[in-house]
């Protein structure tokens, strides 16, 4: 009976080395700081051409919850390289995204709203958080062309 229990034991310590193994597996990749801010700045690009478009699409990729979806990723992808460290011109094109990618998903929030077609401010407000994000996106590009 004492034996049943040692295997038992034994497959659930395997059982929790491997997916502890399996967790951090991840958390090791390297990834290139400078190739992930090039994809955020073309992927918060499109989704700042898509919110000046809104509201009225019909298309569903291009409705203010995918796009705020997207920016999302976006915000996902500059965490994972935010502890990284870079030098002073990927720095600042990292602040600079991740302050368009918070201003342009605001954007997109207000989009997303129910009276956002109908109310004056709302709109004035998209406007105004899109065009401080392009802004940003400008000054990230400007950084990593640079």
């Amino acid at each position: 009976m004492t034996a049943i229990y040692v295997i038992a034991a034994l497959l659930v310590v395997f059982f929790l080395v491997g997916a502890y193994r399996m967790m951090g597996a991840g958390a090791t990749v390297e990834e290139d700081p400078r190739a992930v801010l090039v994809a955020v700045l073309a992927t918060a690009t499109e989704a700042a051409q898509v919110l000046d478009g809104t509201p009225g699409t019909g298309d569903e990729a291009s409705s203010p919850h995918a796009v705020r979806r997207r920016l999302d990723g976006c915000a996902q992808a500059l965490e994972r390289i935010a502890g990284m460290p870079v030098d002073a011109t990927l720095d600042e094109a990292r602040t600079a995204l991740d302050r368009a990618v918070d201003e342009l998903t605001w954007s997109a929030r207000l989009a997303e709203a129910p009276g956002y077609a109908g109310d004056d401010a709302l709109r004035d407000a998209g406007t105004a958080l899109r065009g401080r994000g392009s802004a940003q996106l400008a000054r990230a590009r400007a950084q990593l062309d640079g």
